[in-house]
């Protein structure tokens, strides 16, 4: 494992305790009461593990550019000598417009103020765009604050290109994805609406054009997006685990565990919790046990499983339920000697592994289906699962919005991009002899 990614693993957890000491909430609701203390809040909590994870990993003297080029002292006075005049004949609009053209925000803000929500919203986005450099957390904010969205992952840094260096605009390019935990920081801290969709998106961006899982999936439990079943349009199946880049392997039994501590959280904030799609997994998990000899362990988990299941109504859970107790039975005709009298674990996990290798796409499902073409303009979300307390942010929802934000070419389904090799071409891992065959078809 390469430093960044074990650095993102440790993120990773340290947003799992977050969630654990917050009862699994990792924000509060937009609109919330603002007058509680700031330290009491999870989003605070999460604030300052972003940002501390970012001033650890930026080297000393390393300066953070979030400026532009500024007007000269000169050229300030110049302008606001012009709005003072304008004010004075009583042109507001006109005065406003110089203020804006000058980079005047100041007096600029305070005139849009009284013309008008519009105006405001227009000269918050101004000053955002020509005086705040691509991708640094202040212009995000600005550019949130204002409803503009789709500027904060726009790479362009100003209307007047001669008032921006070469520098500035090569730091912009790539600012938003280098700083993503300052961003994410100043998203999570000063909520605004609607703001989960932008976060989704930065999770996307993240995993499409760094390949790095984990903190795309970070971005996904901030946003509070679904953990969805095994799917061509899935963001959240294992916390930490590629399922398409790895899809014969990805369930390891870390990302289980990892996955397994979040639905932990959400139980202690709610006991009728159950991370729906999650199921399955945990079957996955009793089935590794029993392959390194802790049977008892095993048996224990099978009956977890089936308690946690036992008010579940979906036609999939009958099928989970069944593949459960087929195990459980195996496990103790072996303990009772069914089998032989001493036959090892790793036998007894060689015949159920037969078994869960012809029934497994039952579990967590078969290959996606073919993915849909770059030009449908959406990601088609799996609605055969949810979590029991409904969705925050729906697949549907959120590609729906993000479509605003994304050009064209970003518009190929996840399938598209997170499985290719350098060449292009989709790898397809081989699996070990003791992983299940998750991608097999039924036969």
């Amino acid at each position: 494992m390469d430093y960044r990614k074990g650095e993102a693993l440790k993120l990773l957890l340290s947003l799992l305790k977050i969630a654990y000491q917050h009862y699994g909430k990792l924000r509060s609701p937009f609109g919330a009461d603002t007058l509680l203390k700031e330290t009491d809040t999870p989003e605070s909590a999460v604030a300052k593990l972003f940002a501390s994870a970012k001033r650890k990993d930026t080297p000393y003297g390393t300066l953070s550019h979030c400026l532009q080029q500024l007007p000269s002292e000169g050229q300030i006075h110049a302008t606001a000598i012009e709005v003072q005049n304008l004010l004075i004949s009583g042109r507001k609009q006109e005065a406003l417009q110089r203020a804006q053209e000058g980079q005047l925000w100041g007096p600029a803000l305070v005139l849009a103020s009284q013309l008008g929500n519009q105006f405001y919203i227009d000269t918050v986005k101004q000053m955002a765009v020509r005086q705040l450099v691509a991708g640094s957390p202040l212009r995000t904010l600005c550019l949130l604050i204002a409803g503009q969205p789709a500027e904060v992952f726009s790479t362009g840094t100003s209307i007047d290109s001669l008032n921006v260096s070469e520098q500035h605009t090569q730091i912009g390019a790539n600012c938003m994805l280098n700083d993503w935990e300052e961003n994410l920081a100043v998203i999570t801290a000063n909520r605004t609406k609607d703001d989960e969709l932008v976060i989704i998106h930065l999770g996307d961006c993240l995993w499409r054009e760094r390949s790095e899982i984990t903190a795309a999936h970070i971005c996904y439990l901030v946003a509070e997006a679904n953990f969805e079943s095994y799917s061509d349009s899935s963001r959240l199946c294992l916390l930490g685990a590629d399922h398409w880049k790895f899809p014969r392997t990805y369930a390891s039994a870390e990302a289980i565990q990892r996955t397994e501590l979040y639905e932990y959280s959400k139980v202690l904030g709610n006991s009728q919790f159950i991370l729906l799609p999650f199921q399955p997994y945990k079957l996955v998990y009793a089935y590794m046990l029993a392959e390194v000899g802790k049977i008892s362990d095993s048996l224990k988990y099978c009956q977890a499983i089936l308690k946690s299941l036992k008010t579940g109504r979906a036609p999939e859970v009958e099928t989970w339920k069944q593949l459960i107790l087929s195990l459980e039975d195996r496990i103790r005709i072996h303990q009772q000697g069914g089998y032989a009298a001493n036959l090892a674990p790793a036998k007894l996990v060689d015949k159920l592994l037969n078994f869960f290798d012809s029934t497994a796409h039952r579990v967590v499902g078969s290959l996606p289906p073919p993915a849909p073409s770059a030009s449908n303009g959406n990601f088609q979300g799996n609605d055969q699962f949810h979590q029991q307390t409904g969705p925050r942010v729906s697949a549907s929802q959120s590609t729906m919005a993000m479509s605003s934000l994304m050009p064209s070419s970003s518009m190929e389904p996840i399938s598209d991009w997170a499985g290719r090799g350098a060449d292009g071409k989709m790898t397809m891992h081989n699996r070990s002899v003791s992983e299940p065959d998750f991608g097999r078809t039924p036969r």
